[in-house]
């Protein structure tokens, strides 16, 4: 046993978990936080406003494994409950550390600035969009809270929220050596009965694959899915929520599976196969396209971290990061003679061609952009998304690494989230598709990536308009977006901006922008009008039950 400060310990669990900065907004309640941070080594990245922290953080957690937020009470708090219902949702392993009213402070009314109803408020809120909450207020029980809170995160990949008071920051408690307390299910023969019953589905199907999701991502399982596709010879296609969660560079993938939203091709295949294992995935309604996704029970192997279900027939109380793993090794057989991993079963991969989405002309288009951006894909480049077209047409961008709120679906989330992408991972440089209203909400945070010598790659799809609510509906002036300046506002805050309204001007302008090494706004001017093909199905789709309530 030793003693050490409440911050103390808390920090060096950050920074076990691989955690190399944090991301804040200082304030009156947190201030002493901030001071220990610095003391330990870790710095935190001050940024614009609290939602776009969130956001950073959020992104920084799918790339490294967590990510830690430091906000003050109350205006800087619940400034995050929106980010941190993304995470929740998307199932991101954020951590947000809230400063708060001393102890002794609470035994009268709260009637402190920042303070909105009880003392307990904050975490109550928070308790709604997260796995677990805790306000650390008794330094005998502050271990014990701790390890629970940052258990809790890492094992669901879920955001957690530790409430502490300003006078108990560095206080000093016992720390016993630290043991899990998580128990792992280790019922091996339900794991071999369920892999049993996925070897015979398996030898018995004439047409498989594999749907990856983003729990592959979460859960690091990209090793072991890797070795089962490869050992099947399977293809393997990718949720929305789960694009990149199996390396699109990799042979054994065809594509993107949203239901019939997706590519017809891609629809086609998946459709007509007999075995559909998802791994990893959560049918949620964004996942299915609408619900749309045709996934018949006896076709579907689902194994998720909340079920594991082969043809119906489901397994209880298994954990999902053993059993991908388990299913691995049961799926790969001994090694050959050449040492090369053999399994009975082997499968045909087809060879889909990409979704034709560009024009002929030269106005600047949406098919255009991402054509142009496929042509200059490497290593070192990744996509980041906000909501709206650009994420539905950044689907058709082949990549090993996307990051975007597929299922939340929130606005605002690109710029902050490249920040929090390229400070995980130094190598990827992030280029960022975000719609002018989503741009509108969080832009400015490129302040912020100039500051921190970042060089992120932004392009506004500036169509002046909320696209995809007007073609569900239809023209109103509330789907009217102002038009700014952008090249004008990147140059404003210190960064390359150019406009572009012609296919040979965005050609020029990415070209210039792959060739600086400082941050890079391309303004791309489209036709209200002009949507990607994935758009536009699913708008043609969700648009007549729109119209079917929507009083004209």
């Amino acid at each position: 046993m030793s003693r050490k400060q409440i911050s103390q310990y808390i920090f060096e669990r950050i920074k076990a978990a691989g955690v190399d900065c944090t991301f804040g907004i200082p304030g009156d309640y947190i201030l002493p936080l901030y001071a220990a941070q610095e003391s330990f080594g870790l710095k935190t990245v001050v940024m614009t406003h609290e939602p776009s922290l969130g956001f950073a953080a959020d992104a920084y957690a799918r790339i490294k494994g967590l990510g830690v937020a430091l906000v003050t009470y109350g205006s800087g708090g619940l400034n995050m409950i929106n980010p941190t219902a993304c995470a929740y949702a998307e199932e991101s392993p954020l951590l947000i550390i809230g400063g708060a009213p001393e102890t002794k402070m609470r035994r009268e009314p709260a009637r402190l600035h920042h303070c909105v109803k009880t003392f307990n408020t904050q975490k109550n809120v928070y308790s709604e969009v997260t796995a677990v909450s805790a306000i650390i207020d008794n330094v005998s029980e502050a271990q014990s809270a701790i390890d629970h809170v940052f258990e809790t995160i890492l094992s669901t990949s879920r955001p957690g929220y530790l409430e502490l008071p300003r006078d108990m920051m560095n206080v000093e408690m016992d720390v016993d050596e630290y043991k899990s307390t998580i128990a792992i299910s280790d019922r091996s023969s339900d794991t071999e009965l369920a892999i049993a019953l996925i070897r015979e589905r398996l030898s018995r199907s004439k047409q498989a694959v594999i749907m990856a999701g983003v729990e592959l991502s979460r859960f690091r399982l990209l090793e072991s899915v890797c070795e089962i596709s490869e050992a099947l010879n399977i293809s393997v296609v990718t949720s929305m929520l789960g694009k990149s969660s199996f390396p699109e560079s990799h042979a054994n993938f065809i594509g993107n599976y949203f239901g019939q939203f997706s590519n017809p091709a891609i629809k086609e295949f998946v459709e007509d196969c007999d075995c559909i294992i998802g791994l990893g995935v959560v049918l949620t309604e964004m996942e299915t396209g609408g619900y749309s996704a045709k996934l018949p029970a006896e076709k579907l192997i689902l194994i998720n971290n909340e079920e594991i279900s082969i043809a119906g027939q489901k397994f209880e109380g298994l954990n999902f990061k053993n059993f991908i793993q388990e299913l691995a090794n049961g799926i790969i057989g001994g090694a050959g003679s050449n040492g090369s991993k053999e399994f009975y079963k082997q499968f045909l991969v087809p060879r889909i061609p990409p979704e034709e989405i560009s024009k002929s002309d030269n106005s600047l288009s949406v098919g255009h952009i991402i054509t142009a951006i496929n042509s200059v894909m490497e290593d070192d480049l990744c996509i980041v998304c906000d909501t709206g077209d650009c994420l539905y047409a950044g689907l058709s961008i082949k990549t090993d690494t996307f990051i975007a709120p597929g299922y939340y679906s929130t606005m605002g989330f690109g710029v902050p989230a490249s920040i929090g992408v390229q400070l995980a991972d130094r190598k990827k440089r992030p280029i960022v598709l975000v719609g002018d209203g989503g741009f509108q909400m969080t832009g400015m945070e490129l302040a912020t990536a100039v500051k921190e010598g970042l060089n992120p790659i932004v392009i506004v799809f500036n169509n002046a308009s909320y696209a995809m609510l007007k073609f569900i509906d239809r023209e109103r002036p509330y789907y009217g977006i102002p038009n700014w300046d952008y090249a004008g506002i990147a140059q404003a805050i210190g960064l390359s901006g150019y406009r572009t309204e012609t296919c040979l001007e965005f050609n020029t302008a990415l070209r210039k922008a792959l060739q600086s090494d400082t941050p890079v706004l391309i303004d791309a001017v489209l036709s209200p009008e002009d949507i990607s093909p994935t758009l536009r199905r699913l708008t043609d789709h969700f648009g007549k039950k729109m119209r079917a309530v929507t009083v004209s």
